[in-house]
């Protein structure tokens, strides 16, 4: 054979195949890259264990392989099966995909100037060249070990064109070859722009996007199923996933892993919002190449499909739903993430469970329990579920008594809780609860200043017929974190929690009543309580009237006539004891009003 030319200066782009049944064939084939498909699939039929696709520059040029370590074409093979149109050694073989003969040609879509074929078996290797004419040239390549075919596309391509080119081959493989039952890669060399990627690989397990899945393998099919609900939550798809798996419905059918048809449109009876792949040697494509036979093989397929969603998917999902719970509770961001996924699917058709049965994460443990289900049995009537995004002393406290706060560690988990239980109001926990956490100094290190405040405010209470049993300073965390003062239930000197929790509202209810023999908490990171503390240290019977005042105010609104005369009087009234203006001890749990007789 004489060399092939490697100049192309002044020679025009080649033309397509002449009219006639190679220009006929390929134009049946609608993805002009569906070569790549052919070719590999070639080598699958050819016993290859890896097939190897490359895509490189040349000068001036571009060149497209695919390499196979199958078992190669002796001349008879060549000169019979591949030469001769819809003549195919494959026929009559049910382990083989392409049946009609015709996939080779498929290597004209892309108009190569020419298309070489190397093969060995036997010790012996031949050159096959074939032009878009249509004509060949056959030569003997020589002695080779071992066997395998490589088939190489020549083109003329500029730099541009050769990077789109690249991007599609890879789209190509990953669309038509991605679950193939074998090793296969994909290099990229671009030796113009400097650059070269290393073999990826193409293949990857029969896998679908979906919060839980199942598998079921008989005999030689295979059938994954799952929901589509709640996969956006999910890490985004690696790239050069095609986009039709990610669709609110997808159905995928492959042979020995090659695609013969995907749609994310058409819809089967009872499988809306399921996503699912069946790969099984009954599965053939039509003669077009880009459909399945729809067949006795592929009804049985959907049947299966059906199956499985009816029954174990849904099992499934409702059997690691609270598995997901816990690791989202654990606060791990994938956890968080593929449990807000799960509930998706938990509450969209037709994997959807029965809500009292779906658990939730919950801030802090309840009993020992880091999920609950049943949320609504625990905060009956009109009792709001309750939310946080994170665990801290608040929701730790509240889980004590028993009150369950369900962790919203990730955006959608409180739009979900609240279409699980549309009828319940949900609110963050640490606007209707707060924790009240009293602040106890040793007496040597206590304020002298303080000492003297808390005892002017609990006078000034009680001749304002406001006592309470006691005064003392707080730390509040959650609700109500402004409010200067907190009326609490108890008495005495160790009346009240060191720390305790409450309902912002029945806290606000309260202070409006001013119950008598409750506990007063003053809030030391409330500016108005902060301001009288400054000013205790030069007035304290001043600041400590101005701040009974204000907590009369905010407790119960506009003063009557009553208590405002009253407030005056100790305005008027001597300071504090000497002792307590030099830091002598207070009395335990903060200051207590001295008896008094009555107001006259």
């Amino acid at each position: 054979m004489a060399p092939y030319r490697s100049s192309r200066e002044d020679r025009a782009a080649p033309p397509p195949p002449p009219p006639g049944p190679v220009a006929d064939m390929v134009q049946q084939f609608a993805d002009p890259y569906a070569f790549l498909r052919e070719l590999v699939q070639n080598g699958m039929d050819a016993g290859a264990r890896k097939i190897a696709v490359r895509v490189e520059t040349l000068p001036g040029a571009c060149a497209t392989s695919v390499t196979d370590d199958g078992c190669g074409m002796s001349r008879e093979d060549i000169e019979g099966p591949l030469l001769t149109l819809f003549s195919s050694s494959k026929e009559g073989d049910p382990t083989k995909i392409g049946k009609y003969g015709v996939g080779f040609v498929s290597v004209f879509a892309l108009q190569p100037e020419h298309v070489d074929v190397e093969t060995w078996r036997d010790g012996k290797a031949w050159l096959l060249r074939l032009h878009s004419d249509t004509s060949y040239e056959l030569e003997d390549a020589g002695p080779r070990q071992g066997s395998g075919t490589r088939v190489t596309l020549i083109q003329r391509l500029d730099r541009e064109a050769f990077v789109e080119h690249a991007r599609r081959a890879h789209a190509a493989l990953r669309r038509w070859c991605r679950h193939a039952d074998r090793e296969i890669t994909l290099s990229i060399a671009d030796h113009e722009g400097g650059s070269r990627t290393g073999a990826v690989r193409i293949d990857a397990p029969l896998a679908i996007a979906a919060p839980v899945s199942v598998t079921a393998v008989e005999e030689e099919t295979t059938v994954v199923v799952g929901p589509s609900a709640g996969a956006q939550h999910l890490a985004q798809p690696r790239s050069g996933d095609p986009a039709v798996e990610h669709g609110q419905s997808f159905a995928g059918f492959y042979n020995r892993g090659l695609t013969l048809f995907e749609t994310a449109d058409e819809l089967f009876g009872g499988l809306s919002g399921v996503r699912f792949k069946v790969m099984s040697p009954h599965l053939q494509h039509t003669l077009s190449r880009d459909n399945v036979r729809r067949d006795d093989a592929f009804w049985d397929a959907i049947a299966r499909v059906r199956e499985l969603v009816k029954g174990p998917l849904r099992r499934e999902l409702a059997a690691r739903l609270p598995q997901a719970a816990a690791a989202a509770a654990a606060g791990e961001a994938e956890g968080a993430a593929a449990y807000a996924a799960m509930l998706e699917a938990a509450l969209s058709p037709p994997t959807a469970l029965d809500p009292d049965e779906i658990p939730f994460p919950l801030a802090s443990p309840v009993a020992g329990d880091r999920s609950r289900a049943g949320l609504r049995a625990l905060a009956p009537g009109r009792e709001p579920l309750l939310v946080a995004r994170r665990s801290d002393a608040l929701t730790a406290a509240m889980a004590r008594g028993g009150l369950p706060v369900v962790l919203c560690n990730h955006p959608a988990t409180r739009a979900l809780l609240k279409r699980c239980f549309p009828a319940a109001r949900v609110e963050k926990a640490h606007a209707a609860y707060l924790l009240v956490r009293e602040e106890r100094e040793e007496p040597k290190r206590a304020r002298a200043a303080d000492a003297a405040l808390l005892q002017v405010i609990a006078e000034a209470l009680a001749r304002a017929r406001h006592g309470v049993a006691r005064v003392s300073l707080c730390r509040v965390e959650g609700a109500l974190r402004q409010r200067s003062g907190f009326l609490l239930p108890g008495s005495g000197e160790r009346a009240g929690p060191e720390q305790s929790c409450h309902a912002a509202r029945e806290v606000v209810r309260r202070a409006a009543r001013f119950p008598p023999g409750h506990a007063l908490y003053l809030n030391i990171e409330s500016d108005t309580v902060a301001l009288a503390r400054r000013r205790a240290a030069v007035d304290a019977v001043t600041a400590g009237n101005l701040l009974a005042r204000a907590l009369l105010v905010e407790a119960k609104g506009p003063l009557d006539p009553e208590d405002s005369d009253r407030l005056l009087d100790l305005s008027a009234s001597p300071p504090p004891r000497a002792g307590a203006a030099r830091g002598e001890r207070a009395p335990a749990g903060g200051a207590r009003p001295a008896p008094r007789g009555p107001l006259r």
